[in-house]
């Protein structure tokens, strides 16, 4: 999984979203990043990031931060409701999460 996660990163410079059960990229929903694996990446924080994603909700996230040129890795959990993702994003005290749909950036 480690390999494969590492090369959808290098195809998707500006980001991904990734379900490692079903082994398809994520395309709709508002996706926000557990606190756990905040400022994961590289090959050790995406091996972080995998392990947490296994027990967790089976979602691994990545994107390039431009201020500092690190690719950052996220286990990450995908809502449906816009609501209940800012919810879940201010108790894991994210900055932004993602809705992928309109992909939108959300501030919190």
């Amino acid at each position: 999984m480690l390999e494969t996660l590492l090369q959808i990163a290098k195809e998707n410079p500006f980001g991904f979203t990734f379900n490692i059960r079903t082994a398809n990229q994520v395309k709709f929903g508002v996706v926000v990043a557990y606190k756990e694996t905040q400022n994961s990446f590289g090959t050790e924080g995406l091996k972080i990031v995998i392990t947490h994603a296994q027990a967790h909700d089976q979602i691994v996230g990545g994107w390039l931060n431009t201020e500092n040129n690190q690719y950052y890795f996220d286990s990450c959990k995908v809502f449906r409701s816009r609501k209940e993702a800012i919810e879940f994003g201010r108790e894991q005290e994210q900055l932004a999460i993602f809705d992928l749909t309109n992909l939108e950036e959300i501030k919190l």
